[in-house]
C-alpha cells in the first residue's frame, strides 16, 4: 500500500515563511513489516530544527515514482535542502552517503538512472561535519560510505541531485542509510539500533545541516 503525505506551508511569523528542509523517507517493502527511515520522517514531521522547518514525505519503493514525488515538493516549498533516509539491511551505524551513481538495478540487469546522465553525483550536504554531529552531539556511532548501492535509496540520491542540477537550483542534496531495528531482525543475529537513537542521530545531522547552510537556531 503506498503511502504519501507532507506538510502545509508553515509561517514562523505573520507573512514570513520559515526556511525549510525536505526530508524524504521510504513505505516498507519486501518482508520488513515497518521501514525506520520513514518512521523518523514522519515523526520529524512539522518540526523546527535548527530554524528550518521539516516538511516530510514517504515514498514509494517504485523506481520513478520516488523523484516524480519529491520534484514538485521542491517546487512548492522551495526547501534549503532535501535529505533523504533509507533502510539498509545490513547496517550498524548510520551511514552518510558521498556518492550517488547513475546505475540501478532491475531484473537482475544494469539499467542508467538517468539516460545520458553523468556518472556519478557528489552529495552536497556537509556530509563530514554530519558524522561528526551524529557521534558527538548526538551520541550514535555514523560513518562515511561511498555507495548507496543499486536500489531506491541510490536511484533516489541520484534523481534528486541530477534534478537539482539540471534545474539550476541552490538545493543542497544528499542520503542517510539506517539500520533495522531490533524487532526487524529478531532472531536473526543481524545488528540493528533502536529507531529512538536514529532519530536522535538524524536530527544532530538535520542541525548541522541548518546551521552549514547560515539558518539561525530558534
Amino acid at each position: 500500500m503506498r503511502a504519501f503525505t507532507h506538510c502545509d506551508l508553515v509561517t514562523g511569523k505573520v507573512g514570513i515563511a520559515m526556511p525549510k528542509i525536505l526530508l524524504t523517507g521510504f513505505e516498507p517493502w519486501d518482508h520488513w513489516s515497518h521501514n525506520p527511515s520513514g518512521d523518523i520522517a514522519m515523526a520529524l514531521n512539522g518540526e523546527m530544527i535548527g530554524g528550518c522547518d521539516i516538511v516530510s514525505a514517504i515514498l514509494p519503493v517504485v523506481h520513478g515514482e520516488d523523484i516524480a514525488i519529491v520534484k514538485p515538493l521542491i517546487a512548492a516549498h522551495k526547501p534549503l535542502a532535501v535529505v533523504s533516509l533509507g533502510l539498509h539491511g545490513s547496517a550498524s551505524v548510520l551511514h552518510i552517503e558521498r556518492v550517488a551513481v547513475n546505475l540501478k538495478m532491475v531484473g537482475g540487469a544494469d539499467h542508467p538512472v538517468v539516460d545520458g546522465g553523468p556518472d556519478a553525483y557528489f552529495a552536497t550536504l556537509p556530509t563530514r561535519q554530519m558524522v561528526m554531529a551524529i557521534e558527538d552531539v548526538a551520541h550514535v556511532p555514523a560513518k562515511l560510505t561511498y555507495s548507496a548501492g543499486t536500489f531506491l535509496c541510490n536511484h533516489i540520491m541520484y534523481g534528486v541531485l541530477h534534478h537539482v542540477f539540471v534545474s539550476g537550483l541552490d538545493v543542497k542534496s544528499g542520503f542517510i542509510h539506517l539500520p533495522p531495528t531490533p524487532d526487524m531482525v529478531l532472531g536473526t543475529g543481524k545488528t540493528s539500533m533502536a529507531l529512538a537513537d536514529m532519530q536522535r542521530g538524524v536530527v544532530a545531522a538535520l542541525q548541522v545541516i541548518a546551521e552549514q547552510l547560515n539558518v539561525s537556531a530558534i
